[in-house]
């Protein structure tokens, strides 16, 4: 299975984004998978609504596949690049969890930038679902 959908750069985007993940994925794979799947795609989401520009082509784009191994997601915005160094955010920090959240639950995940920001990860489905 794979689904591609875009977004709009707004806040609504990442709820909208973990509906697509609930529908694709919901029957397919096991409650842990899916529930670990959509915390994360609604991080990536918020994270490239809060910091993408607005100008040019203002999307965010969502790939979802699942193959019997994994569910592989990625998240492309029109940004231009960042380092990726999850941090664990301090107690008065409201913010700043998805990479930190990424890498502490994603069995694998990364960054290219290109001409787009792409983040993905990848989670094992272990057989179930």
């Amino acid at each position: 299975m794979e689904h591609r959908v875009t977004f709009g750069l707004a806040p609504e985007a990442a709820s909208q984004a973990r509906a697509v993940v609930n529908d694709e994925l919901g029957r397919a794979v096991s409650v842990k998978v899916l529930e670990d799947a959509t915390l994360l795609v609604s991080e990536l989401i918020t994270n490239a609504v809060r910091h993408a520009p607005k100008e040019g082509s203002p999307e965010v784009e969502l790939r979802l596949k699942l193959d019997p191994e994994r569910v592989r997601v990625v998240v492309s915005d029109p940004g231009a690049g960042f380092v990726a160094t999850p941090r664990l955010p301090t107690a008065s920090e409201s913010s700043g969890w998805g990479l930190y959240l990424v890498d502490r639950i994603a069995d694998r995940w990364g960054v290219i930038s290109k001409d787009r920001n792409e983040v993905w990860f990848e989670i094992d489905v272990d057989g179930e679902g």
